[in-house]
């Protein structure tokens, strides 16, 4: 008859391994929208760079400005992208080497230990905050030279309009400032 510890041992295993196939799945499905919102950037960069695209009474310190959104959303995307590989590597779910046992030898270097029982690595946590963070600086940096190319060529009704509904899909990321909480200890967000 089987001790209640052992059962007790293997419940965590089988409880974390679909969190962590949802995380898993969630890494891919952003670092492939990274990599294509960078191809984007890249074209949107060949674009800004070209002055025939822009008005001749449009500055060059309007079009410097872009320039630099241009490029700030770019190198986010691509801090996604890398944050995201290191993330579905530290997974062990690329084909370079598969999740290994605590102790165990990879590639002919010892195990550092880092890892909690679950496998996952304390350094993952940094790497998913700064891939979080990445991407939606590029988001928002996106979001802005949009906004600022339609200001500097689009007419009164445009800018208008388009400044309304890039308020309104700026909305959720307000969810994300976090506010002191009512007895003062420890800053929340607003939905928590």
């Amino acid at each position: 008859m089987p001790r209640r510890t052992d059962i007790a041992a293997d419940e965590p295993r089988s409880t974390v391994r679909p969190l962590n196939d949802s995380m898993l799945a969630t890494y891919q499905s952003l670092t492939v929208l990274a990599r294509r919102f960078a191809v984007i950037e890249v074209h949107l960069l060949s674009f800004v760079k070209n002055d025939a695209n822009f008005d001749k009474g449009v500055g060059s310190s309007a079009k410097h400005t872009l320039l630099i959104f241009t490029y700030l959303a770019l190198f986010f995307y691509l801090s996604a992208v890398v944050g995201g590989h290191i993330l579905m590597y530290g997974s062990g779910e690329l084909p370079v080497r598969p999740p290994q046992e605590r102790g165990m030898v990879r590639q002919g270097l010892p195990d550092s230990g880092t890892s909690d029982p679950d496998g996952v690595k304390r350094t993952s946590v940094l790497v998913m905050w700064h891939w979080v963070f990445s991407f939606i600086a590029g988001t928002v940096s996106l979001i802005t030279q949009v906004l600022l190319y339609v200001w500097l060529e689009e007419t009164n009704s445009v800018r208008i309009t388009v400044s309304i509904i890039t308020v309104f899909v700026i909305l959720p990321l307000v969810y994300l400032i976090p506010l002191p909480s009512a007895s003062g200890k420890r800053p929340s967000t607003i939905g928590s």
